[in-house]
């Protein structure tokens, strides 16, 4: 937490005029040349103006930076330099030969960034759970949550090995253990004023920034060796069998925070240090975990302990069995008009940059799945399947 309160600004603002503007912004190419070949690196440099037409003198907006070729389905997402006084630097690396486009997009000022990250840990509202309980053939519904604010009596679903905590109000007269099952739900809760709410209007964020330039051609030159690294009722358990080469395949939510409008079983309820806990593993054994979508409504904490846990259980399975394959698929972007308080994706990138840190040092593969949204410019949380088909294939380059 502290490490990520060092990098999200800390903005306080009255006036919407004084944040961020994408229309009087500005990109511009550095040291900018007549020919680009494949391989060269690019520079564009943003320059972001506030709604009055003055420079910002801060930094911490979220961008989002890519190149693409839509003719030839080809996108890289750019790395981007914040120097903290309204200029940053996005460095782009050019793979293709033919044209290339540039789009810059503010995702959200550094004024949204702030309000977002301060909103989100301010407690658990964002998000009702209804937990649905038999007793005697009838079924009984009640509150459920991470916290409850209720004097009534609880019942407390606890994991002691790795203090994970759910709790439900416990119906008059039904035993704990009737809790068959769960379902969540928006709350109109909102910890945001009417000034802050205005910077995640549609115009106000995902806005393109204004190009000093034009689309460019890339060619091949002939004193370059490029490298190609050729890198490129749902909610129930799925099982797929292949027996001609004895392949089994098992797809399983995670555990809390799960977030859906209709009930799901609870009866087949872990969490991921629970499933992990019970493999013996082995050569042939290969894990994928991803996490990140359902848990942006909630404060940030709740997520690093549970990656924390995560990366505990996979230390104990290497210790056991140091063959198995481990596979971490980060989470991607998502649509920019769905409700942006609870779900931006500047909460799925704090927690795209966190599991980086928390899983560095194990042995374990990656499908980076934010940079591949990010670069062809996938804006829905379920991302096209071209995208996942590339997904599917950078995962068995990992196991082949």
């Amino acid at each position: 937490m502290a490490l990520v309160n060092q990098n999200v600004p800390n903005v306080d603002f009255k006036y919407l005029n004084v944040t961020t503007n994408a229309t009087n912004s500005k990109a511009t190419i550095l040291d900018y040349k007549t020919t680009y070949c494949v391989g060269d690196t690019i520079t564009v440099q943003v320059e972001m103006y506030n709604h009055m037409g003055h420079k910002k003198t801060y930094g911490g907006d979220f961008l989002r930076a890519r190149i693409f070729s839509p003719n030839l389905g080809a996108g890289v997402s750019g790395n981007i330099r914040d120097f903290n006084n309204g200029t940053y630097n996005v460095y782009f690396t050019l793979f293709w030969e033919g044209q290339v486009k540039i789009s810059i997009l503010l995702m959200h000022p550094s004024e949204g960034v702030s309000t977002l990250w301060k909103s989100r840990n301010l407690g658990y509202k964002y998000i009702v759970y209804t937990g649905k309980f038999i007793n005697k053939g009838k079924e009984v519904h009640t509150e459920c949550g991470f916290t409850l604010d209720t004097k009534g009596e609880k019942c407390e679903y606890m994991d002691k090995k790795y203090g994970e905590s759910f709790y439900c109000v416990r119906p008059p007269g039904v035993a704990c253990e009737a809790f068959i099952s769960l379902k969540s739900g928006k709350s109109p809760y909102t910890y945001l004023t009417d000034v802050q709410k205005e910077l995640f209007t549609r115009s106000n964020f995902g806005a393109e920034i204004p190009k000093q330039f034009e689309n460019f051609e890339v060619f091949k030159c002939s004193n370059f060796k490029f490298f190609n690294n050729h890198g490129i009722g749902w909610h129930k358990s799925y099982f797929g069998y292949d027996l001609r080469n004895h392949i089994y395949i098992q797809w399983k939510k995670h555990g809390h925070p799960f977030v859906t409008q209709s009930f799901f079983s609870m009866k087949d309820h872990a969490y991921i240090t629970n499933e992990i806990d019970r493999l013996g593993g082995g050569a042939n054994t290969i894990i994928v975990i991803s996490v990140g979508q359902h848990f942006r409504p909630f404060p940030l904490d709740l997520f690093i302990r549970r990656v924390l846990n995560i990366r505990k259980a996979i230390e104990n399975l290497f210790l056991r069995s140091p063959e198995t394959k481990v596979i971490i698929k980060s989470e991607n972007t998502r649509e920019m008009n769905n409700d942006v308080e609870r779900f931006s994706d500047f909460h799925g990138y704090i927690q795209y940059l966190l599991v980086k840190d928390i899983f560095r040092g194990l042995n374990v593969g990656v499908v980076d799945a934010w940079d591949m949204t990010t670069a062809c410019g996938s804006r829905v949380v379920h991302p096209p399947e071209i995208v996942v088909k590339n997904q599917i294939n950078l995962f068995l380059s990992h196991i082949c």
